[in-house]
């Protein structure tokens, strides 16, 4: 375990005392995909927290880690989405959509995100930023929201109004679109999974996998041998995201036939 990562223990295990002392709502800061699969780990000394991961946007990468006292009812991530639904105080973080002007060019997420970082805002700071034709949605911590709104009027060379969002309507028109694909593999490995959905060799798979950079189901995997199944959701970072719809079928020639939803 590396300096990094025993700083991150640390930092959630007291987030969970201060939950316990104090029966009141606390959070991390953002994570990454390998700092949530660390969290995920660890068993709290702290029987009255529970801890769920919140993002604001449905299968959001980057969340935080949002401890609970015994009195609040919530038991999941949608369970929590409806409490802070009700109790928007509640709620650490903040949806703010950004609306670039008609004249202004078209803006990317590394647009938005460099402009954060030009006002000093750290990464960890800010969570998934979705883009669209007209602006972007972007999750931040709560503390940081006035600061955002007031400062952050340009982003590459276009000029950007901003609002907040509610927790409901935050989610709309933020799932991505899948496109179906398919191919077939002669098992279920995650190496063999991963080389032909996201068009890489059988040993980049397998290293990729033994470097931290593939997840199934939000975790990080590090086992090329993982048998995948139908349901598990699989990203590559920086190379997309799959859903496996279908495992059932088999070939002519004996293999599996794969069914993916792509990009989701």
């Amino acid at each position: 375990m590396n300096t990094e990562d025993k700083l991150l223990i640390s930092k959630i295990e007291d987030k969970a005392r201060q939950c316990s002392e104090n029966s009141m709502i606390t959070n991390s800061d953002f994570l990454d995909m390998h700092q949530k699969s660390v969290a995920t780990g660890l068993r709290l000394p702290y029987p009255d927290v529970k801890m769920i991961f919140w993002g604001s946007f449905e299968d959001a990468e980057r969340t935080v880690a949002v401890f609970l006292p015994d009195y609040i009812d919530a038991q999941s991530e949608g369970e929590l989405f409806s409490h802070f639904a009700e109790f928007t105080d509640d709620d650490p973080l903040t949806v703010i959509e950004l609306t670039k002007d008609r004249f202004s060019p078209a803006l990317s997420h590394r647009d938005y995100l460099g402009a954060l970082m030009g006002l000093g805002i750290r990464r960890e700071m800010t969570g998934d930023i979705i883009v669209s034709e007209n602006g972007c949605k972007m999750a931040v911590l709560s503390k940081i929201a006035p600061f955002i709104l007031e400062n952050l009027g340009k982003a590459g060379r276009g000029t950007l109004t901003g609002r907040i969002l509610s927790v409901s309507d935050a989610r709309q028109g933020t799932k991505a679109v899948g496109v179906p694909d398919s191919f077939t593999v002669s098992s279920m490995r995650l190496d063999s999974v991963v080389k032909n959905a996201f068009g890489v060799s059988r040993g980049d798979a397998a290293d990729a996998i033994e470097g931290g950079v593939v997840f199934v189901n939000d975790l990080e995997c590090t086992k090329p041998d993982r048998k995948i199944r139908s349901g598990d959701k699989i990203v590559f970072r920086r190379k997309g995201r799959i859903i496996v719809d279908d495992c059932s079928g088999v070939s002519k020639k004996g293999r599996i036939i794969v069914n993916i939803i792509r990009n989701v």
